[in-house]
């Protein structure tokens, strides 16, 4: 097969259930009390410990999503104890066909290919969860039952949708070599979790998407893909990931005028000339300093600190350049690491005594700016000197530097991916990902998620030729922040945003975002 049109839950037919470390939900009986409200008649259910949104809505023959609209509170996540009210199915007498399952094909593709929900598939079935085998015969339902509710939102779509489904190609390495994660999972396959969840809310604007997905493993390069013609029509292509892939399908989608998204490499960006309809979604490291340093005026005393090893020289330079361009004046310090324990002295020789200090340290390396930050410490706490610390992205991965420090002098980092638990929408991924999906979402889940909804909503509300409000155009997005600027007049565009977070004394932290 040369391309999949899903391959929605992969995971849960290669892997057993157990494999992704999850507890076994408790069983679920259907209660015996019901409730009319609003003129539709509800179980009365009770949580009990270890009861999941996919196993009540398995029992009670209904899909999660209709489950979480009658319970919004339950978006969040279920807790022991807690009553909900689960819709009664209308039962209707249904006929049904037989499919042999194929090797490529998942319940969710099954499904859709025959306009029936997952869960009518389970029941019929008496499946245990989404596990289907390769060459198992499975009853199809036909004609369908709905509840009256349904039928309405159904209706009401159809009276909206003023176009028929917008053409979408999803371009993945899902079967290549470098696809798994330190946990042994597909990252890719995390990726079209995502995207998929992305398409669902979409949905609930109104636009029907037809979604090809094409496993470039299939074809051995890009050039390949693209000579097949299976992209023609694309009303927009997303992916592939890597630069050595994106080139040759650059060049198809650019010669028929289709717009397509790098969304996740960054040295894409090297592919922007020439090219008006292509978007990078990674910003460049210049951005991503320019927005670190935007809040510092041009009186401030500000300390630049770097190895003298010149590991990180573009970094340095770069860093120079931006504070020379707001023409902001610096004092400079550099040293190797074998001599921070007496390179105190020398620190305190560039700061102020009396005013606030705005210490850069332009360094990856882990080892030197454990130091530089042991001697800041020492003089913020033993001789007062006022300290708001600069640092790079890869410092939140360090596991040596003592975290206290990003605190008590004030860290500010410049960000592009950075997610916060506290969001209501990041909640409500969170809970919606977890039900559909039994496991915990990866970073590539979260980018997924963003870029679909982003590019695919610029799509729908601004049609095809949607480059022409892309500078304008914003959306409240999981854990990254879009706002592209177009790179020459016949060149693509980048996104030049950043998330920049920010470490307060309190042990708080607080996060700056374009929509905020």
């Amino acid at each position: 097969m040369r391309y999949l049109v899903t391959i929605f839950l992969a995971l849960f037919i290669v892997c057993k259930p157990d494999a992704f470390g999850q507890f076994t939900p408790a069983p679920v009986v259907i209660s015996q009390q019901t409730t009319v409200r609003n003129g539709d008649t509800f179980y009365v259910h009770k949580v009990e410990k270890y009861q999941t949104i996919f196993s009540i809505c398995k029992t009670y023959g209904i899909a999660s999503n209709t489950l979480i609209e009658d319970n919004p509170e339950i978006q969040n996540g279920l807790r022991t104890g807690d009553t909900i009210y689960v819709r009664k199915a209308v039962v209707t007498q249904k006929k049904y066909i037989n499919h042999i399952v194929r090797w490529y094909e998942n319940l969710a593709a099954i499904a859709k290919k025959y306009n029936v929900t997952e869960e009518s598939i389970i029941k019929l079935n008496s499946l245990e969860g989404n596990l289907i085998k390769v060459r198992q015969v499975l009853k199809i339902p036909q004609d369908e039952g709905v509840t009256q509710s349904e039928e309405i939102v159904q209706s009401e779509v159809e009276r909206t949708t003023v176009k028929q489904a917008y053409d979408v190609s999803l371009v993945l390495p899902v079967g290549s070599n470098n696809t798994l994660n330190q946990d042994g999972n597909n990252n890719y396959l995390d990726f079209y979790q995502g995207f998929l969840l992305a398409l669902e809310d979409l949905k609930e604007e109104g636009m029907s998407v037809n979604l090809k997905v094409f496993d470039l493993s299939d074809y051995s390069t890009g050039t390949l893909l693209a000579q097949t013609g299976k992209l023609e029509g694309s009303e927009i292509i997303i992916g592939p990931i890597f630069m050595n892939e994106v080139e040759p399908v650059l060049e198809y989608a650019s010669q028929r005028g289709i717009p397509l998204v790098s969304p996740m490499d960054p040295k894409t960006e090297t592919l922007i000339e020439g090219h008006p309809k292509f978007y990078q979604v990674s910003s460049n490291p210049y951005s991503q300093q320019v927005d670190l340093l935007k809040n510092i005026s041009a009186n401030s005393y500000v300390t630049l600190i770097y190895e003298s090893s010149n590991h990180d020289a573009a970094l340095v330079d770069m860093t120079k350049e931006i504070l020379n361009s707001r023409g902001i004046r610096f004092s400079s310090l550099s040293y190797n690491v074998l001599s921070g324990r007496s390179i105190s002295p020398q620190i305190a020789g560039k700061l102020s005594k009396v005013s606030m200090n705005n210490v850069i340290v332009a360094s990856n390396s882990e080892a030197f700016v454990s130091d530089v930050l042991r001697n800041l410490n020492l003089l913020s706490s033993r001789s007062n000197y006022k300290i708001t610390l600069y640092g790079t992205p890869r410092w939140r991965n360090f596991e040596s530097v003592d975290f206290n420090y990003y605190h008590s002098m004030n860290l500010h980092l410049s960000l592009q991916y950075y997610i916060d638990y506290t969001e209501e929408i990041v909640k409500r991924f969170l809970a919606r990902y977890r039900a559909l999906y039994g496991s915990e979402p990866t970073p590539y889940s979260f980018q997924a998620y963003d870029v679909a909804y982003y590019f695919l909503g610029a799509l729908y509300h601004f049609g095809p030729d949607f480059s022409e409000r892309i500078e304008r155009y914003s959306r409240e997005l999981l854990q990254t922040d879009l706002r592209f600027v177009k790179k020459g007049e016949n060149n693509g565009f980048i996104n030049n945003t950043t998330r920049q977070v920010i470490y307060n004394p309190d042990y708080s932290i607080d996060i700056s975002r374009l929509n905020r």
